[in-house]
């Protein structure tokens, strides 16, 4: 639509002036296909220089949709071939405006590029909800970062996945096995982090290594972790971290979960709670549903995501906090369930409850 040539256009007074006379000019039709949206996104970012002033080019994209995609223009399968082959060539931010988006097809796009996905049913608020998104993604001005994984010999990685802000299975861009061939470690696997900017990200990673009952009782590092940055820009990066263990035979310490992980695992058992709860609502079953949204509010609760108990009010009359015992509300918007499902694609940081100094001999 804007500019009238194929390319980007750089923002300032008369340029959004023009963009927004060209909208104006527009006359609706057609379909919704978001994935040929992305894909002409994609074309555009390509253009672009690989390198710039401050080590990179951040490539973002925010999408706005009022609707799902329909068969006769898009299928499920072609939306999500279109997406894999955008990521990690751009993030991407995703609104759902009224009620009548598919919230499977915007959680798959923001996940699958590093973005987060909102709803909004008041019109009044779209202005400042794209701000907030735009600003946020301009913060993110650091580039060429990646987290680079040295198992150790014996070592086989299970999983690795982002936790927080937004919970996300990562999947390595590069892996290199040279070590594994020699015996002289283990696989070495690199992740593309994406913009990044004054924020915090949690990942959780599970290993594993074969028991060996000489190394009993004694610390033993399994993994190190590395921040890399390909940027020129003088970066100050923090330290490699290991990632150690200790094998035990005490059975209270190779039970005992480390705090941190335990609260992700509360927040996962949430949304999943929270999915069956709609599940059964659209079954008609209410009270089972109510029981549901109980669970979840608990859950809520002792997590302290208070941006899904703000949701979950809208869904609930809450009698006792406490216990879960909640009460369903006689009428839900369709908005308010689906609202709240995207919420679920975040996570918020443990509270006060950080894990302290270790005891002797546990677990890590």
């Amino acid at each position: 639509i804007y500019p009238r040539r194929p390319g980007l256009a750089v923002a300032h007074a008369e340029s959004r002036a023009a963009a927004e006379a060209a909208l104006h000019d527009c006359t609706p039709g057609g379909g919704t296909a978001m994935g040929t949206w992305l894909e002409r996104a994609r074309q555009l970012f390509r253009e672009l220089p690989a390198t710039g002033d401050g080590g990179g080019w951040v490539r973002h994209a925010l999408l706005l949709t009022d609707g799902k995609n329909e068969p006769g223009y898009e299928t499920r399968a072609e939306l999500q071939e279109r997406v894999e082959r955008c990521a990690r060539a751009f993030a991407c931010d995703v609104v759902g405006i009224g009620d009548a988006w598919e919230t499977e097809e915007l959680l798959l796009i923001a996940r699958a590029l590093g973005g987060g996905a909102r709803a909004v049913a008041d019109l009044t608020r779209l202005p400042d909800e794209l701000a907030s998104l735009t600003g946020r993604a301009a913060g993110r001005d650091v580039t060429g970062l990646r987290l680079r994984l040295y198992h150790r010999a014996g070592v086989r990685p299970h999983s690795f996945e982002q936790v927080h802000p937004t919970r996300v299975a990562l999947h390595p861009g590069r892996v290199d096995l040279s070590g594994v061939g020699t015996g002289a470690g283990g696989p070495v696997e690199e992740y593309d982090l994406g913009p990044c900017g004054q924020e915090t990200r949690a990942y959780l990673l599970c290993v594993g290594a074969p028991y060996d009952p000489a190394q009993l009782g004694k610390e033993l590092l399994l993994t190190e972790v590395e921040l890399d940055a390909e940027s020129p820009a003088p970066l100050r990066l923090p330290a490699p971290q290991p990632v150690l263990m200790r094998w035990t035979d005490d059975p209270d310490l190779y039970s005992r979960l480390d705090p941190q992980v335990a609260h992700y695992r509360q927040e996962e058992e949430l949304h999943r709670t929270f999915e069956e709860a709609c599940a059964e609502l659209k079954l008609g079953r209410r009270s089972a549903a109510e029981a549901l949204l109980g669970t979840a509010w608990r859950l809520a609760a002792e997590t302290g995501d208070t941006a899904m108990q703000e949701h979950l009010r809208r869904l609930v009359r809450v009698r006792d906090s406490a216990s879960g015992r909640v009460e369903l509300r006689d009428r839900i918007a369709k908005f308010d369930v689906e609202a709240a499902r995207i919420q679920t694609s975040t996570t918020v940081l443990p509270g006060v409850h950080l894990p302290g100094p270790r005891p002797p001999g546990a677990a890590r």
